[in-house]
């Protein structure tokens, strides 16, 4: 009888070559994203603090940190830290607030500690390299136990194929060593971006982008990556939006480190992707790598316009990959991946 294959989040594994520590940069704390949601609990923590601390979100349909007239988190101080963290402790904040940017999923070989790029702490800087040691308060339950965000046991090569976790390891093993050795990212996914959509097309996709700015510094995301998609597919030119976090860049850049090449930072989110396994619920590794190209292809020309402006090779990756990670992770994007198809 064959042994019957069980995700573990013991060991902890580190990909290597991730680097992260927080800095308190800031970026986090802001409206690039949702702050929470909360649970009923957290609301009532929060509640406690202040009673305006914590609302209910029409957009998101939840209950969510409330955001000032900045759009940064009410309780973000002026020196960018969290003043629920400075007077209470890490404790006392929502967990959405102290796992980001961490991530933990249970895999046959263990829990793979992931980490997200929007982040300035992650992308620039000299960062130290990632352990479990140190990675390991974020991600623990409420009884200190380390908790999973996800579960993989066998993963999706196609819409038609399914294999064991060994043999996907064989394939991005190769992935990542490819990677790590310098070869061009677009190259190591190996696919063809901006494939025909299905009962659409990719400017009616980037002008619905662009309509969906709202002010926030995630609409501005939108913004640029609409506005990316008309120049690569129809050769438009019309001016880029604002880069509302380029503040949370500024204190990134201003650290002691090394710059990295343009490509370092393309390769090291690259490889988190595939690590992440984040898509193996809704996609597969073959759709995976077109839609990664495609985000790739938009990544790589905000970096070039970011460069003429006179930014840092580094910092252009990073501000980039920001922009296509945020809008990877919305619903405007999983509904343009159902169209790739």
């Amino acid at each position: 009888m064959a042994q019957k294959v069980r995700a573990k989040v013991r060991p902890l594994l580190v990909r290597p070559g991730a680097r992260y520590t927080c800095f308190g940069d800031g970026l986090c704390c802001t409206d690039i994203h949702g702050l929470g949601p909360l649970t009923k609990r957290e609301l009532t923590q929060i509640r406690r603090i202040d009673p305006e601390g914590g609302e209910y979100n029409d957009g998101f349909e939840d209950y969510m940190l409330r955001t000032a007239a900045d759009g940064g988190c009410v309780f973000q101080l002026p020196d960018q830290r969290c003043s629920v963290h400075a007077k209470r402790g890490p404790e006392a904040k929502p967990e959405g607030c102290t796992r980001f940017p961490l991530g933990l999923v249970a895999t046959p070989e263990g829990g793979r500690i992931t980490t997200e790029h929007r982040c300035p702490c992650r992308t620039l800087g000299d960062r130290p390299e990632l352990t479990p040691e140190d990675a390991l308060p974020s991600l623990v339950d409420s009884a200190g136990r380390p908790s999973a965000d996800d579960r993989v046991k066998k993963v999706k090569l196609s819409a038609k194929q399914k294999v064991a976790f060994s043999t996907y390891r064989e394939i991005e093993s190769k992935m990542l060593d490819e990677l790590a050795k310098g070869r061009k990212p677009a190259k190591v996914l190996d696919a063809k971006p901006f494939p025909k959509l299905h009962k659409s097309d990719w400017v009616l996709e980037a002008l619905e982008l662009i309509d969906s700015r709202d002010g926030t510094a995630f609409g501005a995301a939108l913004g640029w990556f609409g506005d990316t998609i008309l120049k690569l597919v129809d050769g438009r030119r019309p001016r880029p939006p604002a880069r509302p976090w380029a503040s949370a860049f500024d204190r990134a850049e201003a650290r002691p480190g090394e710059p990295r090449s343009s490509r370092e930072v393309f390769a090291d989110w690259i490889a988190d992707e595939l690590w992440s396994l984040g898509w193996n619920d809704e996609r597969n590794l073959a759709l995976m790598r077109v839609e990664l190209a495609t985000r790739l292809a938009i990544a790589e020309d905000i970096c070039k316009r970011l460069r003429r402006r006179g930014l840092r090779p580094d910092r252009s990756a990073a501000e980039a990959v920001t922009v296509v990670e945020l809008v990877g992770e919305s619903d405007f994007w999983k509904e343009i991946v159902e169209r790739m198809r």
